[in-house]
């Protein structure tokens, strides 16, 4: 109803053009269907057609990829949803930037980007930032040093593994045993 909302407001008014013109588009419904939507729009009291919104995946994923990842209509419709609500922009500015200090390894700008994120951020970004304030040393420490806690966290992944696989049925020496013939 969208083309019939568009061509009503360029001026053609028939119900009968715009049935045919929506026919040759695809529409499957009937005349009276059409003819009523005409009416409505010639009263004022149409219901504008909704525009396609993004969904709130699509969005983050265009946020959170580099912008050179992105194609020219994703960067478009990014473009339209930051003109469209400053909450997404700000949002957008925020995410890169912090993105940015977390690939480029730039902790010392953490407090910096901690300040605008409380001031001027969605709530939801200000809360992370809040939350970062409070084990900023470690976070500001993540976000510097080359050292990661992934090999860990690799054995404690599998050490869990096991142990699930085990729930209720052996004790913990058993647990022990295969935790150590595995390594």
């Amino acid at each position: 109803m969208e083309h019939v909302q568009h061509r009503f407001h360029a001026g053609c008014t028939s119900s009968t053009q715009l049935y045919r013109e929506v026919l040759a588009l695809g529409y499957a419904g009937g005349y009276h269907v059409v003819h009523r939507h005409a009416v409505t729009i010639r009263k004022g009291v149409a219901v504008p057609a909704r525009s396609a919104t993004p969904r709130p995946r699509d969005i983050t994923s265009w946020i959170m990829r580099s912008q050179e990842s992105l194609s020219a209509s994703d960067v478009a419709q990014l473009d339209a949803a930051r003109s469209a609500c400053p909450e997404i922009a700000q949002a957008c500015d925020l995410a890169r930037e912090f993105t940015d200090m977390l690939r480029q390894r730039r902790g010392h700008l953490l407090r910096d980007w901690i300040q605008k994120a409380e001031l001027g951020g969605p709530d939801a970004i200000g809360i992370f930032a809040d939350s970062v304030r409070q084990d900023l040393h470690a976070v500001t420490a993540g976000l510097t040093l080359p050292y990661s806690s992934g090999i860990v966290e690799g054995h404690v992944n599998r050490i869990k593994t096991i142990k699930r696989q085990m729930y209720d049925r052996a004790s913990f020496p058993l647990l022990r045993a295969r935790i150590l013939l595995q390594s």
